[in-house]
């Protein structure tokens, strides 16, 4: 194979890696902030959850101390029921019993109710706080699973970059100029595998002499369709 196109294959190769590692690199950084936002907001919903029972909790604490009151009224009231010594002290107590019985018989509905809820919300909290530890468990892996890619990202664009320079420099002047024009143009494909007598990257039907120096590889021939510099792989299974 002609030197010169052994070695475009090689650069488009180098680059497209690079290409391939730079985009790796540069997505990761989203991909960690999609993580974590979708982990946040699991966390939201199980201490909101977590904020349900602990207000759940005080409420019940709250009416509990209420009740005890009411309780103490209740007592005092019926003490002073059977101490009344006229209408007026007699009908006062009477009064105050049925309103703090009925105070009385308002928070023991109340707390029951709130223990209904409470226990399912100890529940919920009880199944959802190992599966929380685990999600945790797991982004945290994910983040430092990533980041030690990055690392290893970043060490192999570090060599493929120095790799690249001798290589683009061992080319011609011309060589070189077409390859960085058909770069740009081509979306860092200048490179395309002649293939069944067609060029791979647009599909354009390559006449069979054509074919068949693209085959010898001893000299650069472009695409008459994209423009691309077409190589023959004899590795590649097609003809």
């Amino acid at each position: 194979m002609n030197a010169e196109l052994s070695q475009l294959i090689r650069i488009q190769e180098v680059d497209l890696e690079i290409k391939r590692l730079r985009e790796e690199v540069s997505s990761l950084p989203i991909r960690q902030k999609e993580l974590e936002d979708h982990f946040a907001a699991s966390v939201k919903e199980y201490l909101d959850l977590k904020q349900q029972l602990d207000d759940a909790l005080a409420n019940k604490r709250n009416l509990e101390t209420d009740l005890e009151t009411e309780q103490q009224k209740h007592q005092k009231f019926k003490s002073d029921l059977m101490k009344a010594t006229n209408e007026r002290e007699y009908s006062t107590a009477i009064r105050e019993i049925d309103i703090t019985s009925k105070a009385i018989s308002s928070h023991e509905t109340e707390i029951l109710k709130l223990m209904e809820k409470i226990e399912k919300l100890e529940a919920q909290v009880a199944e959802k706080t190992p599966e929380m530890e685990a999600r945790r468990s797991e982004v945290d892996r994910q983040l430092a699973e990533w980041s030690t890619a990055v690392t290893d990202h970043q060490a192999k664009l570090d060599a493929l970059v120095a790799d690249r320079t001798p290589l683009i420099e061992s080319l011609g002047r011309e060589a070189r100029a077409t390859y960085d024009r058909l770069s740009k143009m081509r979306s860092g494909t200048p490179l395309a595998e002649a293939r069944d007598y067609s060029c791979i990257a647009c599909r354009m039907t390559i006449r069979p002499q054509v074919f068949n120096e693209i085959r010898r590889g001893e000299k650069i021939i472009t695409c008459e369709s994209c423009g691309r510099i077409l190589y023959f792989n004899a590795a590649g299974g097609g003809q």
